[in-house]
């Protein structure tokens, strides 16, 4: 199987409208190339000054009454034949929660080119740290961990879901890969231009490599507002840890490449190494 891929790269703010439109406008270039899967990256509908503004944003996600992110992407998907994997969604706690109206899901969301909401992976790793000269941020002080690994089956691919700081944690993709079956991996991210600048490439490749699969990073680029400036290089690599596709200017654009599975099959035939994993998950 071979299909075209996009990865979106943008500048996301608190103008939720804006984003969404910016969104809209890659997605029309992608699927002009011919894109049949189109990847966004991590809160490509809101980012605000801290992580407590989402929560005005949040959204159940239903395909029954979707809310303005969740129906965009379901707009790009049905206006463009394409699947459309929203990298990063603020998702309403359940009802009941204790703590639905101070929290919420950091929610990546598949949706098919029908329209339908296929799978929803809610972020497990997420971001606490004080970064040496550049900022201070707690994901978890409004946001609830997700505790389940996702895969989507699709025509094009078997695809894992992940979000940004889960790139620093090699075992949740070795169990994609290893115990779900991934082909493909997605990554979508709002790297911090520090950590991106030191470690964004090195762990994409180290996961292609390790894994033997494809790897799709979308990411968010440029300020933001005072508090927070992103890497971006969002790329496409191959299970060779060759990069397919990168945009490597500092705006909005598309890293696109054609998704061998060919190509999968080779390298993992003719160096073995997910057949020599000692240790299953």
């Amino acid at each position: 199987m071979n299909f075209r891929a996009a990865c979106a790269q943008l500048c996301a703010t608190e103008d939720r409208e804006r984003n969404l439109e910016t969104a809209k406008g890659l997605a029309a270039r992608a699927a002009s190339d011919g894109a049949k899967l189109f990847v966004l990256p991590e809160c490509f509908g809101f980012l605000g000054q801290n992580e407590a503004a989402k929560l005005a944003v949040a959204e159940v996600l239903s395909t029954d009454n979707p809310g303005p992110i969740l129906g965009a992407v379901i707009d790009i998907a049905t206006r463009h034949g394409m699947w459309v994997i929203g990298g990063g969604i603020a998702e309403r706690l359940e009802d009941g929660a204790a703590n639905r109206d101070t929290a919420t899901y950091n929610t990546c969301a598949v949706v098919s080119p029908s329209g339908e909401l296929c799978a929803r992976y809610r972020k497990i790793h997420l971001f606490d740290v004080d970064i040496p000269g550049g900022a201070t941020l707690r994901e978890s002080a409004s946001t609830v961990a997700g505790d389940e690994l996702v895969t989507v089956e699709t025509p094009l691919a078997k695809i894992g879901l992940s979000i940004c700081y889960d790139l620093r944690f090699p075992e949740l993709y070795r169990q994609l890969v290893c115990r779900k079956g991934a082909e493909v991996v997605v990554v979508p991210s709002a790297f911090t231009a520090k950590t991106g600048a030191a470690h964004w490439h090195t762990l994409l490749c180290a996961r292609a490599i390790e894994n033997q699969c494809f790897v799709l990073a979308p990411g968010q680029v440029g300020t933001h507002n005072e508090r927070r400036r992103s890497f971006g290089h969002s790329l496409i690599a191959d299970p060779w840890g060759d990069i397919l596709a990168e945009v490597t200017d500092g705006g909005d654009g598309l890293a696109m490449a054609d998704i061998d599975l060919s190509r999968l099959a080779q390298v993992r035939e003719n160096m073995p190494c997910l057949s020599h994993v000692a240790v299953r998950f």
